[in-house]
């Protein structure tokens, strides 16, 4: 991706930027301008991204629809839109010639990277972040892609026994067998003969997948990774569209054909599409076997074994979930069959990784959790997450000398046998667990700035370690968020560590479990706000509720937190929120200000008894 010199040294921030078929804007007012001058230009993107990681997600839902109706008209067919924050995206997908669009949500890049590589190093590039983040988090992607075989068509087969000269995409090919995996194609050129890069390697697997010589093999990667860690069941016609096998006008005939039973065969859509030379047989039953895999639901709980092996080299990668595999289990199977590799296990947006070395477990990280600690926290806290163990040299955050144990796996796994036991004692004193609801409550004692802390539970001092993470957990916990999201926003504190800091809050009485939560006052405005708005009409309603924000609020950064709709709705962006540092019951505060200045507001109109009798109906429900 190049941007011309002269170009570059001309152009001021607020510019487009061109990169090959990428159009980069930054968001601002005048976006929805910006992106009708590009639709005059008459060219059409791959891919249009929108840097909004300055002002975050703040725009409004009109705005995202009118970029979404004016990105029918800029973005290429399966081209993308996307709205960029430092650690999330939302994008509009363009599926269709006619303009159908698909809304994507990314909660972190690694979720970016397994929809599309080649998007997510766009976005880093655009957000002017280095790629490492993002390829050190495909662990997944990278299994399930290597995991892969790749099939010959009819054309691939001829071109095969055609073969008179060595290249690098006939040295695929003469590779491909209908039954050998890409981990072991990319073993044998790319390990033992060293002749390209696996980079270079997958580049010509696109040529061969252009020139039709072999089934698509890429564009089903993303589909089955999205699938496989959202539990997602897929159909047979899911994945025929995915994987690009058939296009939606060939898919609509098998199913128009299906339905009204045009062929004298009974068929279903797989001997159909067989049938119809989409596919051939070796592929439809591969199509199976990864829809009975990676589309299994929750209730289907199993690992994927992938061996492949070279004259001198035997490669051993899996692919599985958590649920009947134990952490501690998963952990001493690996060392106990001597294995050489990276364990990698994604849970939304968290990520623990461990380095084996011989069977013997040598690095750990989980977030900004390193070493001991890491490994405890994975074998005592997690539940859930997708893991893959692959061969591969380490990722250079993973072999850093903090992230070394320095206990035995055995001595490990004791010490988070007691830490689970522990923290299930410790959870039993919360209502919903790790996702019960704090607030905290104000120090007027004085409580976190003594010299001489006592447990409240055992009267032994508290070091200054965990007085300190007392304090840092309590500035978290603003009756927004749960105590998860609380722990998992420290980053570097383990679960055990922050719920048994959360205990001792509550029981110095400097956190409380609120009484309400936000849905009850927010609830009762709302149906206040509707009955206003069938007496006076909406657009006075809107007048009221903008005038009566205004002079409770005024423009301070805690008036952003609160949405209008179109048709009168009051809404809250629960992220803006937290960015504000408002707790709980301040929000419940602001809410219950505005409401009664919207009042006084409304009363200039409506007689009062009508008035009240509204208000009095809502809170006697």
């Amino acid at each position: 991706m190049v941007i011309d010199q002269a170009q570059a040294q001309t152009q001021s921030p607020s510019k487009a930027v061109h990169q090959e078929n990428i159009l980069v804007l930054p968001y601002s007012e005048d976006l929805i301008e910006q992106l009708a001058r590009h639709v005059d230009k008459k060219h059409l993107y791959d891919a249009v991204l929108i840097d909004a990681s300055t002002c975050g997600f703040f725009f409004t839902a009109e705005c995202l629809l009118e970029a979404a109706r004016l990105g029918k008209q800029i973005l290429e067919l399966q081209g993308t839109m996307v709205f960029l924050k430092a650690d999330k995206a939302v994008g509009i997908s363009r599926d269709s010639l006619m303009g159908n669009l698909s809304l994507l949500t990314f909660e972190n890049y690694a979720e970016l990277f397994d929809y599309s590589p080649v998007l997510a190093r766009h976005v880093q590039v655009a957000l002017g972040h280095s790629g490492n983040s993002v390829e050190e988090s495909t662990d997944l992607f990278h299994q399930v892609l290597m995991s892969t075989i790749p099939v010959l068509t009819r054309d691939g087969i001829r071109l095969k026994a055609t073969i008179d000269s060595i290249s690098r995409r006939n040295s695929i090919l003469a590779l491909i067998d209908n039954f050998t995996p890409l981990s072991t194609i990319t073993e044998r050129l790319v390990v033992e003969q060293g002749r390209m890069t696996t980079q270079e390697m997958l580049e010509e697997l696109k040529g061969l997948e252009s020139s039709k010589a072999i089934y698509p093999v890429l564009p089903k990667i993303p589909f089955l990774v999205h699938c496989f860690k959202n539990k997602t069941p897929f159909s047979l016609r899911d994945y025929l569209i995915a994987a690009k096998f058939v296009s939606q006008a060939q898919l609509d005939e098998m199913l128009l054909e299906l339905q009204h039973n045009l062929s004298k065969e009974h068929l279903s859509l797989g001997p159909l599409a067989l049938k119809k030379g989409h596919i051939n047989g070796r592929q439809l039953e591969i199509t199976l076997q990864d829809q009975a895999f990676y589309g299994q639901g929750s209730s289907k709980e199993q690992v994927k074994l992938v061996k492949t092996s070279g004259e001198e080299s035997q490669v051993h990668s899996l692919i599985g979930r958590l649920g009947t595999t134990d952490p501690s289990n998963l952990l001493q199977n690996l060392a106990q069959n001597r294995e050489n590799g990276v364990l990698s296990v994604e849970y939304k947006d968290l990520q623990f990784r461990a380095l084996f070395d011989m069977g013997k477990i040598t690095h750990a990280k989980v977030g900004k959790v390193v070493g001991n600690d890491a490994l405890i926290e994975f074998a005592s806290a997690w539940r859930e997450g997708v893991f893959v163990f692959i061969q591969r040299t380490p990722p250079p955050d993973l072999a850093k000398d903090a992230c070394k144990l320095t206990k035995f796996l055995e001595k490990l796994l004791l010490d988070a046998a007691l830490c689970k036991d522990n923290l299930e004692t410790a959870l039993k004193e919360l209502p919903k667990g790790r996702d019960s609801i704090l607030e905290k409550v104000p120090d007027d004692k004085r409580v976190l700035l003594q010299e001489k802390l006592l447990d409240p539970q055992d009267q032994t001092p508290l070091s200054q370690q965990d007085v300190n993470l007392m304090k840092r957990v309590w500035q978290e916990l603003d009756g927004l968020s749960s105590l998860a999201a609380a722990i998992r926003k420290l980053a570097d504190v383990t679960t055990y560590d922050g719920v048994r800091a959360a205990i001792r809050l509550l029981r110095y009485k400097l956190v409380s479990l609120p009484e309400m939560d936000l849905s009850v006052p927010l609830d009762k405005f709302r149906q206040l706000c509707k009955k206003v708005s069938e007496r006076i009409g909406v657009e006075r309603s809107l007048a009221f509720l903008r005038l009566s924000l205004r002079d409770t609020m005024s423009y301070s950064v805690r008036a952003r937190m609160f949405a209008l709709g179109a048709s009168g709705e009051v809404g809250i962006d629960m992220a803006a929120a937290r960015s504000t540092g408002a707790s709980l019951s301040l929000v419940i505060q602001d809410i219950e200000d505005w409401q009664v200045k919207y009042i006084e507001y409304v009363s200039q109109e409506l007689d009062s008894e009508i008035l009240l009798g509204m208000i009095q109906a809502i809170h006697q429900q």
